[in-house]
């Protein structure tokens, strides 16, 4: 035992010393790597926690998801000769000049450090710009670890970029229980804010303005950053590389091309604006792309299907548009818009993201705010919901009430369902009767919804619903 003791101190000891000389000859350099190799073994745990637990596609969709994202192989391929992509949630370009390396988004934090090793494994240069699409934390994770590595790099954003991380940092612990609600595979709380996987902290170099370019030639290549606001959020910019005909899309199209925009998000943040997307599209569309680069999933080489899927993308969003518009001026109702509104066949596109229904409120509320003129409570801070146990008695009781949504259920009515469900669980919070109704509910509309559209967001929602009133019920 005192032999085997010995060997691990002298062992350990001679680590440290080793340790202690690498760090007085390389400096700063061992550091970044250690730091780097940390971030990467413990961001592949967590995508194997994540790819674990995350909901794989189901069989009962008919489209396309984004639930195929956390079991995407982290991996670098090759586009166009000098575009590498490092593959996962979220995608990280990198393009090689003769005088530099320009890079096009960072990834997702716990895959970043991977894709940043992957990307110098596959080519080797100093990195001369650094473009992140937009705010989101996919987007920007190893932003930090190449700056470290190259400080003289130029860090490119729309101007509205600051501000993007400005509300996503202070409404952090708000946005992260929302989005734990919807992705049950995160953690109970957001990194500290000294880890490495900590977000926001990314000041930029070059901000560029709605629908202004900024150009640039590395090794005699151009460069054309363009901004594109109005998709995944206010501070949007695309990459277009006139010579390879290349566009690099970020978030521009959401996570599925073609698709309805998402100018609503279930967790939260701002509206977005449907007129300035459906120009951001013209504006793409006028470059006739060959190649797109998207920051979510596999590039797309068909240059006819990419012209035709733009169209319809911006085509869709213009007729949602222009049909809520007129139907507020004409004086119905939000809810009869949602109800109305439906694509006409030749613009049928996939919501598995965005849906047609939150799309017309999303711009309802954009332009009209949150008081529809239906009521005055709807001034005050007295919710309707207040008054559900009273209601619930004066309706004489929770049996009462079960049976009348015992019918709407048999009719399909689930909307109606859960309404009056509500109530008699207002009346009688631990009624098995009616939490069992609610159960029985959210799984039918649960198959509902993947389908007709399979939208992710609405699929985790009602599967979070589903899981929280089991354990209820196991209780």
């Amino acid at each position: 035992m005192k032999k085997i003791m010995k060997t691990v101190l002298f062992g350990g000891a001679l680590l440290t010393w080793a340790g202690l000389i690498s760090w007085l000859v390389l400096g700063d350099k061992f550091e970044r790597t250690i730091k780097e190799k940390h971030s990467e073994i413990i961001g592949n745990a967590a995508s194997k926690f994540i790819a674990k637990n995350a909901s794989a596609p189901s069989s009962k969709s008919s489209v396309k998801t984004v639930a195929a994202l956390h079991h995407i192989e982290v991996k670098v391929d090759r586009f166009k000769e000098n575009i590498f992509r490092a593959s996962g949630v979220a995608n990280s370009y990198l393009v090689q000049t003769s005088e530099g390396i320009v890079l096009f988004d960072t990834g997702l934090a716990t895959q970043a450090a991977k894709h940043k090793r992957l990307l110098q494994e596959a080519t080797e240069g100093e990195v001369s710009y650094i473009i992140l699409s937009h705010s989101h934390a996919d987007h920007i994770g190893a932003t930090k670890f190449w700056k470290a590595e190259f400080p003289n790099a130029k860090i490119i954003t729309h101007r509205r970029f600051t501000d993007g991380q400005r509300y996503l940092s202070a409404l952090q612990d708000h946005f992260w229980s929302r989005n734990r609600l919807l992705y049950t595979f995160m953690p109970e709380t957001p990194p500290e804010p000294d880890s490495v996987f900590a977000y926001g902290g990314i000041e930029a170099d070059i901000l560029i303005d709605d629908y202004r370019d900024y150009t640039f030639i590395l090794g005699g290549i151009e460069f054309k950053v363009m901004a594109t606001p109005g998709a995944e959020g206010d501070d949007n910019i695309v990459l277009w590389m006139p010579q390879q005909k290349a566009l690099f899309s970020g978030d521009f199209f959401g996570p599925l091309f073609p698709m309805m925009p998402n100018l609503f998000t279930l967790r939260g943040e701002k509206f977005r604006d449907p007129t300035a997307y459906v120009k951001s599209l013209n504006a793409v569309l006028a470059l006739q792309p060959e190649i797109v680069l998207p920051s979510h999933f596999d590039p797309i080489i068909e240059k006819l299907k990419i012209d035709q899927d733009i169209r319809l993308m911006r085509d869709a969003t213009d007729y949602v548009h222009q049909q809520t518009i007129a139907g507020m001026n004409q004086g119905k109702s939000l809810w009869q818009l949602m109800a109305d509104i439906k694509l006409p066949e030749h613009l049928a596109i996939s919501q598995g993201h965005g849906k047609v229904s939150w799309n017309v409120r999303s711009i309802w509320e954009y332009y009209s705010t949150w008081f529809h003129f239906e009521s005055t409570t709807e001034l005050y801070p007295v919710p309707v919901t207040q008054l559900y146990p009273e209601i619930g008695i004066m309706a004489g009781g929770t049996e009462t009430i079960l049976a009348l949504a015992n019918k709407k259920l048999d009719d399909k009515q689930y909307e109606q369902t859960l309404h009056l469900i509500e109530i008699a669980l207002a009346t009688e919070p631990e009624s098995k009767a009616a939490l069992e109704l609610r159960l029985k509910s959210l799984e039918m509309m649960f198959d509902r919804a993947w389908q007709t559209g399979s939208n992710f967001s609405e699929t985790g929602w009602l599967e979070s619903r589903i899981n929280i009133t089991k354990a209820v019920l196991a209780n």
